[in-house]
Formats: C-alpha cells, sequence, structure tokens
C-alpha cells in the first residue's frame, strides 16, 4: 500500500502547478478559462478527472489540460516510486463559490473572486493524499485581454 505521505506529496505537486499563472490553455490562465466553461454551464466547479480524462462539465478544450496533468501525474508518482496502476484515482476540483475567507481588502476588479483547487489522489489499499489551495480569478474574457495589452 502507498504511504499516506507519498500520495500527499503527488497532490501538492499537481496542486501547485495547476494553480500556477504558468498553467495555461490556448495561452491564456486555464483556471480562468475553466470558470467561463463553468459559468457557461451554470455551475460553480469543475471537476477533472485525470484517469478518465473526464471533465464536468464536459469540454473539449480540456484536453490540453488533460495531457499535460497526466504526464504530470505519472511523472510524480515514478518519482514517489508508487506505480502508476496502483492509482485508483486522481481528481482536481475547482469550486468558484467557495465559504469566504478572510482576506485583506483588495481590489476585486483587479483580482476577481475567491476559487479553491482541491486534489485527490487514492491508490489501493485506501491511502488518500489531498493538496488544497485558493486564490482569485476572474472569468476568461478575450476582449478584455487585447485592451490590456501595452506596446
Amino acid at each position: 500500500m502507498p504511504a499516506k505521505k507519498r500520495l500527499t506529496n503527488i497532490a501538492n505537486g499537481l496542486c501547485g502547478s495547476f494553480v500556477s499563472r504558468n498553467n495555461d490553455l490556448d495561452g491564456y490562465w486555464a483556471i480562468g478559462k475553466l470558470r467561463s466553461l463553468a459559468e457557461q454551464h451554470g455551475q460553480s466547479m469543475v471537476v477533472l478527472d485525470l484517469l478518465t480524462s473526464s471533465a464536468q462539465p464536459s469540454s473539449a478544450q480540456c484536453s490540453d489540460v488533460f495531457e499535460r496533468y497526466c504526464r504530470l501525474l505519472a511523472t510524480l508518482a515514478e518519482r514517489s516510486r508508487i506505480p502508476f496502476t496502483d492509482i485508483t484515482a486522481a481528481r482536481i476540483v475547482l469550486d468558484f463559490a467557495p465559504s469566504p475567507w478572510p482576506r485583506a481588502s483588495y481590489y476585486k476588479l483587479q483580482w476577481g473572486d475567491q476559487f479553491t483547487v482541491t486534489v485527490t489522489i487514492e491508490a489501493h489499499g485506501r491511502a488518500v493524499g489531498m493538496a488544497r489551495d485558493t486564490g482569485y480569478c476572474r472569468p476568461h474574457d478575450a476582449a478584455r485581454k487585447k485592451n490590456l495589452l501595452i506596446f
């Protein structure tokens, strides 16, 4: 049975990479694009299942995200000496309507609304690794991005 600590390390690696501003989808921050996807479907959550490459709500635009994070999951599992076949579940859940958390005042138009990302990795034998991170984002808006470009 894989140690919970090693599964948590994998979850932390996936979570840290996912919330990074380097996580792009078609040249834009993936979390902003996924927030737009959730709003288009009238939902406040997006669930990505890395083992089945499925998303709720479903979208073909997520294929690049699945490819990147399935590769990262396999790499992190190998480095943690956990056979990839032992992993039974790998989910990334984005909640765009989390319970509010205390924070210093901020400029909402600049930062956007709160979100949480929860990564869960499960393996044979009831071991579960979990990581969570929080941040702020706005829905993706290509027109707004074009207006922000300064040359």
